[in-house]
């Protein structure tokens, strides 16, 4: 064959290579041009003939914010003139009211005010659903847009239109922002001064019952957390009362770490993607504590990274469960960013589901709303009334109050005192045991002063409280 036969066959080949190459390509850009011919069409259409001109940028984060808003409550854009406000929302200080809130019924709900918040001091419970930021309606809001309106310069007020539970009637709540500075680790007591970091953790000092009050998990809780079980330990701690309620979850790292601290070896949690790809935590056997009884304590305003310990330490049959079932939020959100006509922005988007290490899937959706397949249900199921989880937060407000209190341990009390202050309450209110409580109380007690079948694991059982 010819040389020049032999140039021309290489020819015809590297055309051949490049429309084999080429042709998924076209047709993956024909698709992508078919798929958004329409908005480019209104776009047109808008800039021709709206009544009044509008920038591109005002275009464009309307195009994005309306993509996200077609996916789940938790997803959302973040255009330029919001990345402010949203990156003092993410730190563990910063100016606002204090609430975590979910989406529950289609409805944007209060899952838990943050303790000793501006939005504790105002009486913003869990489960307020919330009709209105100043007077603007939240329908069609996601879980984002409405905490950009909560977050503000300190001083400034906001007001909120709530459904309290139980409630028909919407009523308004004025508050005043002010500093969040979220202390995620708290315990059954205050104490003055320093010492411990002003807590007592011991509830039942004869049978060395502690009680860990988490509140949220940010950067500083698993640093809070270990300085809490450290002071158990030193005083002799046989057991502990790990209390998640109210708890709207936080980093998943810190959740890792607390469930890390009880179990030897297994897998915690796995993050899994659409595609099936997972990510998997495993515990560590160094530092584990395996010879202290454990109970944790949930309701329905715990979610989740505090439904990612509960759910954890139930499978791995570390810690028996008590209380309500949890709030079922199971989905984690990734921040991307991106530039919109030279300024930052970002998107927060659901990417993956948690997964326990029973397999199951922790989070709610309308799909699984009416079965028993999502949240953590508790081993011992104590149901409490409304009024009664009011008392719990109104209590704990009590007990949050402040650091100038005596250090001597009142004896404890399932009724909370409303005679007024006697002689002891005036300076240290007597602690307040609430139904759910109790029954962690009485599973411990039974466990340390009882011979119990090292594999034993507690039948859900309902208690009436």
């Amino acid at each position: 064959m010819s040389k020049r036969n032999l140039v021309w066959m290489g020819v015809i080949v590297a055309i051949m290579a490049l429309f084999y190459w080429l042709t998924p390509r076209a047709a993956q850009q024909d698709t992508v041009v078919r798929t958004f011919a329409p908005l480019v069409e209104a776009d047109a259409m808008v800039r021709r003939h709206f009544v009044e001109e509008v920038s591109e940028e005002q275009l464009v984060n309307g195009a994005i914010r309306g993509m996200m808003l077609q996916l789940d409550p938790y997803s959302r854009y973040i255009a330029p003139d919001e990345m402010g406000a949203f990156e003092r929302a993410l730190s563990a200080n910063y100016d606002g009211i204090g609430v975590t809130i979910g989406m529950r019924h289609d409805q944007i709900t209060v899952i838990a005010p943050l303790e000793e918040s501006p939005a504790a001091r105002a009486g913003i419970l869990a489960g307020d659903v919330i009709l209105a930021v100043n007077g603007k309606s939240t329908e069609g809001m996601t879980i984002l847009d409405v905490n950009a309106r909560l977050v503000g310069d300190a001083g400034t007020p906001v007001t909120l239109t709530l459904r309290h539970p139980g409630s028909d009637e919407p009523v308004e709540v004025a508050v005043v922002r002010g500093p969040v500075a979220i202390r995620p680790v708290k315990g059954v007591r205050r104490l003055p001064g320093q010492a411990n970091h002003g807590w007592d953790y011991m509830l039942d000092p004869d049978l060395r019952i502690g009680c860990i009050r988490v509140a949220d998990f940010r950067d500083n809780t698993t640093v809070e957390f270990d300085r809490a079980l450290s002071t158990l330990t030193s005083e002799g701690a046989r057991a502990v009362i790990l209390d998640l309620r109210f708890n709207g979850g936080g980093l998943l790292p810190r959740a890792v770490e607390m469930v890390d601290r009880f179990v030897r070896e297994g897998e915690i949690v796995a993050v899994v993607s659409r595609s099936n790809t997972a990510q998997r935590f495993r515990a560590k056997r160094e530092g584990t504590l395996e010879h202290v009884e454990l109970a944790v304590l949930i309701n329905g305003a715990s979610a989740s990274a505090a439904e990612i310990v509960a759910g954890a330490l139930q499978c791995h049959d570390r810690a028996v469960i008590i209380g309500d079932r949890s709030f079922g939020k199971g989905s984690v959100q990734h921040d991307r960013y991106l530039r919109v006509h030279g300024r930052r922005a970002a998107i927060r988007m659901t990417e993956a589901h948690w997964v326990l290490p029973s397999g199951r899937v922790i989070h709610r959706t309308p799909r699984n709303a009416d079965t028993d397949t999502w949240g953590v249900i508790p081993d011992v199921i104590v149901p409490i009334t409304e009024e009664q989880r009011r008392e719990i937060q109104r209590q704990r407000a009590i007990v949050d109050g402040g650091p100038d209190r005596p250090t001597t341990r009142p004896a404890l009390s399932t009724h909370p005192a409303d005679d007024g202050p006697d002689e002891q309450s005036a300076s240290f209110p007597e602690i307040w045991v609430d139904p759910q409580l109790q029954s962690a109380l009485d599973v411990l007690r039974e466990r340390l002063t009882a011979p119990v079948e090292p594999d034993a694991v507690p039948e859900r059982t309902n208690v009436s409280g």
